[in-house]
């Protein structure tokens, strides 16, 4: 079972409001990226993470450059190991980049995969607006408000008020 971070558009209002603005959400796993491991260039680009990109290219530059004065078996090594690290880090860069781009964490949900943490964080949210619960929020006036009287006296507050005749 995996974490998934659900994470919304900086204009996103609620999940109560359009239904259609839920699949706007990004459900980021919080687990080791295969794909990111194998093609991290071509992940990174997918994903529009510009300065985790430069980032990455500056580490991978300076790898081959210091390929060039040690020998190559041991920089395959390196850069193997930083392929590592990269794939176990990279949800959660991506999580960075989707806050600096202004996304807000709005949930977090244990699921197996990413369709089953969708289900699981809507019904979750239809469970918070339940009908009962949507009544209790609401607050209506009352139709004809109740006039406390004590004989023929209207009661203001804790005392007796003047007779008003309706």
């Amino acid at each position: 079972m995996s974490t998934y971070v659900v994470m919304a558009p900086p204009e996103f209002d609620d999940v109560a409001g359009d239904p259609y603005q839920t699949d706007r959400l990004e459900f980021v796993p919080d687990r080791f990226s295969v794909l990111a491991f194998l093609f991290s260039l071509i992940w990174l680009l997918v994903h529009r993470m510009w300065l985790v990109l430069l980032g990455y290219l500056a580490v991978t530059l300076v790898i081959e450059l210091l390929a060039l004065s040690v020998s190559q078996e041991v920089m395959g090594v390196v850069a193997f190991v930083i392929a590592i690290l990269f794939a176990h880090e990279a949800q959660a860069l991506r999580r960075w980049s989707l806050e600096r781009k202004g996304w807000r964490v709005v949930g977090i949900v244990d699921a197996d995969g990413k369709d089953e943490a969708e289900l699981r964080f809507l019904h979750k949210a239809a469970d918070h607006l339940s009908p009962a619960r949507m009544r209790q929020t609401v607050q209506r006036p009352a139709p004809n408000p109740i006039v406390p009287r004590v004989g023929s006296e209207q009661v203001v507050g804790l005392t007796l008020g003047p007779e008003s005749r309706q």
